[in-house]
């Protein structure tokens, strides 16, 4: 019974797929004849024709028209939407594309309360001198249209900033173009890893630097120091290093000490956590040379990494170790011999409250060179 309610709807659809396809044939071909000869199937009888049905001619696109004379346009010539700028769209065409210098007196025309505040700064200052001294050959400072680019175009539509580079969040330059005017000159020393640099990413120039004016005694600053500039994205290190012994010792309008800068290089670095030496060690060596060595007896861990025992930025221990004594010794030192003073009481017993050789429960108590020994009897960096 299952197999009837099955079997004869099946039928019913071949039959309706075969005069559809057999349809199809007959419109293609135009004759029953063709018809039944592609078909090619037994017992297939070809479709009649309807009284609307004709022969379908075949496809204009065959058939060569005849040229007419008329027919022929006149050749118009199109001008592109291109922009000076590159990756700028629909942009009206300027009626003048070649852009060409002024000179910085007719840009203090309409900008004298900027050039007064610029003509103060290292920037208008600058001479070639500066670097390679030449008696007589000094070449001319830099100018407004160094940075901003030609203003010839900005003069004759002022409101139209896309002629000239600008700079800062309201600018319609990417990161990209505001930063290229400046590593035109500022490519050598600590700014060498610039391109590759992690702050290169995320950030411009004049995010940290103002050109413009002299708002520092140094590095024309957009802030008072360089920690406060920091401090914009690294915010988590504020309250650290307000405590740190690294930086809390210093004023925030004194530059000359240490901030920031000191350890790190902004621009990039080869290293990671922007480190301005090769390595953690190096870092800390330019202040803590008596720490560098070379001993007779190495203490392994200070020679690998300062960080495996202190904290850089701040800790609640003194001398900023990660851990108070005798933790952090004990992270390392698990297997310390016992009774090695031949008495009842075990001298590295460091948990014991009564044991008289853990006052403070210090480890420094005993073995005070901890980085290190050059005395020929400080194999366990007693003295």
């Amino acid at each position: 019974m299952n197999f009837d309610r099955i079997l004869t709807p099946l039928i019913i659809a071949i039959f309706i797929l075969s005069g559809y396809q057999a349809y199809n044939l007959y419109a293609e071909n135009g004759t029953p004849k063709e018809v039944s000869q592609t078909a090619g199937a037994e017992g297939t009888h070809p479709i009649p024709p309807s009284e609307n049905t004709g022969i379908i001619p075949k496809a204009e696109g065959t058939v060569p028209l005849p040229v007419v004379e008329s027919t022929a346009l006149p050749a118009i010539e199109l001008t592109a939407l291109i922009h000076p700028k590159e990756g700028t769209f629909f942009i009206p065409v300027p009626p003048e594309r070649k852009q060409e210098l002024v000179g910085t007196d007719k840009c203090r025309r309409c900008h004298e309360t900027q050039y007064v505040q610029w003509s103060q700064t290292i920037h208008a200052k600058w001479t070639k001198s500066f670097i390679s001294p030449q008696k007589g050959k000094e070449e001319p400072k830099i100018g407004c249209e160094s940075c901003h680019g030609p203003g010839s175009l900005h003069i004759k539509d002022p409101k139209e900033f896309l002629f000239i580079t600008t700079y800062g969040p309201l600018s319609k330059d990417n990161g990209e173009e505001q930063n290229a005017s400046c590593i035109k000159c500022h490519n050598k020393g600590s700014l060498y890893y610039w391109n590759n640099g992690v702050h290169r990413k995320t950030m411009t120039c004049t995010e940290c630097h103002q050109v413009m004016k002299n708002g520092t005694t140094r590095n024309l600053l957009k802030m008072t120091s360089v920690r406060e500039i920091c401090y914009k994205c690294h915010a988590q290190k504020k309250s650290q290093t307000a405590h740190s012994p690294h930086l809390s010792q210093t004023g925030a309008q004194d530059e000359t000490n240490i901030s920031c800068s000191t350890c790190h290089s902004p621009h990039g670095s080869d290293t990671p956590g922007l480190l301005k030496a090769s390595s953690v060690n190096e870092n800390c060596y330019s202040c803590h040379a008596d720490k560098r060595g070379p001993y007779l007896f190495d203490h392994l861990p200070v020679q690998e990494n300062c960080l495996l025992c202190h904290e850089a930025h701040f800790s609640i221990n003194r001398r900023l170790l990660k851990q108070r004594e005798p933790y952090l010794c004990l992270e390392c030192h698990t297997n310390l011999p016992v009774n090695i003073l031949n008495t009842n009481i075990d001298a590295h017993d460091v948990l014991n409250p009564k044991s008289r050789f853990t006052y403070n429960r210090g480890c420094t108590n005993c073995h005070p060179m901890i980085h290190g020994s050059r005395h020929p009897s400080g194999a366990r960096l007693q003295r």
